[in-house]
């Protein structure tokens, strides 16, 4: 990855998690974050991994943060001062579901 697109994605990384932490209601006893963003050498395209717990609930944030993509989006856009934004796309960082099989592997 360039400096460049090491930049754009942790700025995106900053505003998104600002605008979730502020604007976005996660369903009652959920929490969401991005842990990793990763942008397009062309900086077109950017990817958000999302952490979510507990991890039963993935799918119904996932949806959420879905339909709320626009409002982020059009947020992160006025935000940050670039000639192009990034477009956001999500997806689960598998990460947290891996750590969660280690411990519960080990806890037996």
């Amino acid at each position: 990855m360039s400096k460049r697109t090491e930049q754009v994605a942790e700025l995106l990384l900053q505003e998104i998690n600002k605008v979730l932490v502020r604007d976005f209601e996660a369903p009652l006893g959920t929490f969401v974050s991005v842990s990793i963003t990763t942008v397009a050498p062309d900086l077109k395209n950017a990817t958000a991994y999302l952490s979510i717990m507990p991890s039963n609930k993935i799918g119904t944030v996932l949806e959420a943060v879905k339909k709320f993509t626009p409002h982020i989006q059009r947020i992160v856009n006025k935000t940050l001062k670039m000639r192009f934004v990034p477009r956001i796309n999500w997806e689960i960082d598998e990460r947290d579901l891996k750590y969660a099989i280690i411990d519960e592997a080990l806890a037996k």
